[in-house]
């Protein structure tokens, strides 16, 4: 497995709730439910595997240094016990 670390996103809307990017849109349509009412925000790191999938299944990072030292933990050994190449 091999990670890069990305920022991690949600959509937020004006009320505060939130919802997945990696989902359906979370608008409906009716008055203060609309595109308007949602912004995007980064909300701090997280991790995609070179396959595309994106997280592990744990909280984000609250900053880059963090995610990055998970990443090295993570990229320095394998489901098959190999080793990763470094960095």
């Amino acid at each position: 497995m091999v990670l890069r670390v990305i920022p991690s996103r949600l959509w937020v809307s004006k009320d505060g709730r939130t919802a997945s990017v990696y989902g359906s849109l979370p608008w409906t349509g009716r008055p203060g439910d609309r595109k308007e009412d949602w912004e995007m925000k980064e909300v701090g790191w997280t991790w995609e595997n070179a396959d595309g999938t994106v997280g592990l299944g744990r909280v984000p990072a609250r900053t880059r240094e963090e995610a990055e030292e998970v990443m090295a933990r993570v990229n320095a050994r394998s489901s098959w016990g190999v080793p990763a190449e470094k960095p």
